[in-house]
């Protein structure tokens, strides 16, 4: 039998199958429908220091081939997640790994130093990608200077595995690779979604609340695997792809293109 286990930046995994954070909850809501200790690891959804309501509705809206969203970070705050969500975690046997953001470098690194203390969670995946807020996110991500910021902010206080998570929405994204590599991650993960919008033409106006969304599902899939190969070639690294899988077939293709594991999160939203 084929050995599937796999180390991501010090982060030994049994098998390279991720969930995608923000679409596999904190894991604990899927567990009547999947044996979760045979996902090689689970990436919980965002959690910033402070509670987080989210944007207003609507927040979601289909499209040809994927969906666009602004949730916009909504969770109950990284103290919320140790004291109440952490316990239910630890007992199940897989790779737990807390997505983070926040809204400045210090946010991030109190972030994840709090999260470093849960001895069940090897690792956690900073969020310098999301489109969906109006401060943080993204904003730190499409540049090389606000990139290397926060990366080098979190690595100063956490530890233990630091995945970075980058945005598709940059004119190079090896340069920002090469930036959260030089900083001292462990590994990167790519891609978060791409900016887009709809329009209701009934009502004349945008769908989302907030006017734009990020776009996911199987559209986005060929963006996803030229930028994972575009990165792989680009830094030392171990990448994890995603975006748009949703079959066996999609996740080699990453694995061609250079990913040592997958995050799925397509394949959940599409079934």
């Amino acid at each position: 039998m084929a050995k599937l286990d796999v180390n991501i930046g010090g982060l030994q995994l049994k098998n390279p199958v991720m969930t995608a954070s923000g679409t596999f909850g904190y894991g604990l809501e899927f567990q009547d429908f999947v044996p979760l200790d045979q996902i090689g690891g689970i990436i919980v959804k965002g959690t910033t220091l402070k509670p987080r309501e989210g944007n207003d509705y609507p927040r979601m809206a289909e499209t040809a081939m994927g969906m666009l969203n602004c949730v916009g970070l909504q969770n109950k705050g990284v103290d919320y997640f140790c004291e109440h969500i952490y316990p239910q975690l630890a007992g199940i046997d897989t790779a737990w790994i807390v997505n983070v953001s926040g809204s400045s470098p210090e946010d991030y690194a109190e972030c994840a130093a709090r999260v470093e203390k849960l001895e069940h969670v090897p690792a956690i995946e900073l969020n310098i990608s999301c489109p969906n807020v109006k401060d943080g996110g993204m904003a730190f991500g499409v540049t090389c200077r606000g990139a290397e910021s926060v990366v080098r902010a979190v690595r100063e206080r956490y530890h233990k595995t630091l995945i970075v998570k980058l945005s598709p929405n940059v004119t190079d994204i090896a340069e920002i690779a090469r930036a959260v590599e030089a900083a001292g991650a462990d590994a990167v993960s790519l891609i978060n979604t791409l900016m887009g919008t709809a329009v209701d033409i009934e009502r004349r106006r945008r769908v989302l609340s907030i006017g734009t969304g990020g776009l996911s599902g199987p559209c986005v899939k060929p963006v996803a695997l030229r930028m994972v190969l575009q990165v792989a070639k680009a830094i030392k690294l171990p990448v994890v792809g995603l975006g748009g899988i949703m079959t066996a077939k999609d996740a080699i293709e990453f694995m061609m293109a250079g990913a040592n594991a997958v995050s799925i999160g397509t394949a959940q939203r599409h079934k």
